[in-house]
């Protein structure tokens, strides 16, 4: 009977552990060789494969471009087409066919670089944006850099294989989730279809059709998901097929990577790894809301702001936790990070600070600290501060020792001079009057 009790331990405390196990991720597998699936709002990966090994990214690189394009130009600019800049585009490409001389804006470019994946537009968008193809690719491993893509490297604007193009699983994400964090960037990889009218160069109406086959129904019905949203899909025969893909579901947003991967049995791996992975999560797995936008989190002394010596911060977004739907509620706790005071004028919505969320100890994801309020700038707080800030300063200090010095070392210099002089006195007074002595003794 011992021995059956304990055996039935056994099975439980295995099955409690496996359980545990399949929150944590093993819920999910994939074929593609170079995998990552995330929660796009916090940035906690679920399951990940080689996420660190250098792959080529094929025409996800137009992500990059894209973003770029959208941080520096308006939608509405208008930009015409170089003889420069399409000359460099390599043939066999996707192209819109763009002609010498012709007048686009950069919406449409846009929409013929992310849906028609036109390698033609991103190099008329990158020579508009930094007045040469070259300086825009230059711009390109700059933003890289600064989004902390260390192990990538761009060489052109489109993604046509090159040695010299190259990433990483990780680093495509972190691309892909900041590119989705503008709404224009949003629009535009959601859309499944799009059309530019004649120009004077191209007499023909252009119809663009998303190549993204999640987001397109037009192109494979069969792959179409339509909680999808975006973003880029691209192949070449170094790369094989890579896919970057975002879905949405109430409040859960999901993001897919899959690089390296095949057709088998005239199935795309790739899509059938990111569909399941959707489909998994959002069966399983439940997002919790960690903080309310606007929740005050703390506050923070302010300098030269009128009528108030404390900004008070709040949250600057909603911050939600993906966890198995099976977990129970669990313990929420964060830590604030801020510096040691602001200076007035400070606007609403301006970011002073972090907090980190924990979900039962484990970090959940970040939240910005702003303002909840305008601080206007006070003159006199200001005229005040700088002179209590002066005369606390440790220049003020030295410079004050310094004149205390020199006043007493003048003052002893003068001490000692006057000892001196005094001294020379009283002994040329004291030789005078041995010297009358002298003088007297002789008389007598």
């Amino acid at each position: 009977m011992k021995k059956y009790i304990t055996f039935l331990l056994v099975i439980l405390f295995a099955a409690f552990f496996s359980s545990a196990a399949a929150a944590e991720g093993e819920d999910f597998s994939a074929s593609s060789p170079y995998v990552m699936f995330m929660d796009m709002n916090t940035g906690r990966v679920l399951y990940e494969k080689e996420a660190d090994t250098k792959i080529y990214p094929a025409s996800t690189v137009k992500i990059m471009t894209a973003i770029l394009a959208l941080e520096n130009c308006n939608l509405e600019d208008k930009v015409t087409a170089t003889e420069t800049a399409l000359a460099s585009v390599p043939d066999g490409v996707t192209a819109m066919d763009i002609m010498p001389g012709e007048e686009l804006t950069v919406r449409q470019l846009l929409y013929g670089a992310m849906l028609a994946s036109a390698a033609d537009a991103t190099n008329v968008l990158g020579e508009a944006v930094s007045g040469s193809v070259s300086d825009f690719v230059q711009l390109m491993n700059e933003k890289a850099k600064e989004l902390g893509m260390n192990d990538t490297n761009f060489s052109n604007t489109h993604g046509e294989h090159d040695d010299r193009t190259y990433t990483t699983v990780r680093d495509m994400a972190n691309l892909a989730r900041y590119a989705m964090q503008n709404d224009d960037f949003r629009e535009i990889v959601k859309t499944d279809r799009y059309s530019i009218q004649p120009t004077d160069r191209y007499k023909e109406t252009r119809n663009l059709i998303n190549t993204n086959y999640m987001v397109c129904r037009y192109q494979r019905a069969d792959y179409y998901y339509s909680a999808a949203i975006g973003v880029k899909a691209g192949y070449t025969e170094e790369a094989g097929s890579c896919l970057i893909e975002a879905a949405k579901s109430k409040d859960m947003e999901l993001l897919a990577l899959t690089f390296g991967s095949t057709t088998v049995d005239g199935r795309a791996q790739g899509y059938i790894d990111c569909r399941e992975f959707f489909a998994t999560a959002f069966d399983n797995y439940k997002s919790s809301l960690m903080v309310t936008k606007g929740r005050l989190l703390g506050q923070l002394p302010i300098k030269n702001a009128r009528r108030a010596n404390q900004v008070l911060l709040e949250a600057g977004a909603n911050l939600y936790y993906l966890h198995n739907i099976d977990d129970e509620d669990g313990d929420i706790t964060y830590d604030v990070h801020i510096g040691e005071s602001a200076r007035a004028p400070i606007r609403k919505g301006d970011v002073l600070g972090e907090a980190e969320y924990f979900y039962n100890g484990i970090s959940a994801g970040t939240v910005d600290l702003v303002a909840d309020k305008d601080y206007s700038f006070d003159g006199i707080a200001y005229v005040g501060d700088t002179v209590v800030g002066f005369v606390t300063s440790p220049v003020f200090i030295l410079v004050v020792l310094a004149l205390i010095f020199i006043i007493l070392y003048i003052r002893v210099r003068r001490i000692r001079a006057r000892r001196r002089r005094q001294k020379i006195l009283r002994m040329k007074r004291r030789k005078e009057a041995e010297r009358r002595m002298r003088e007297g003794f002789g008389e007598e």
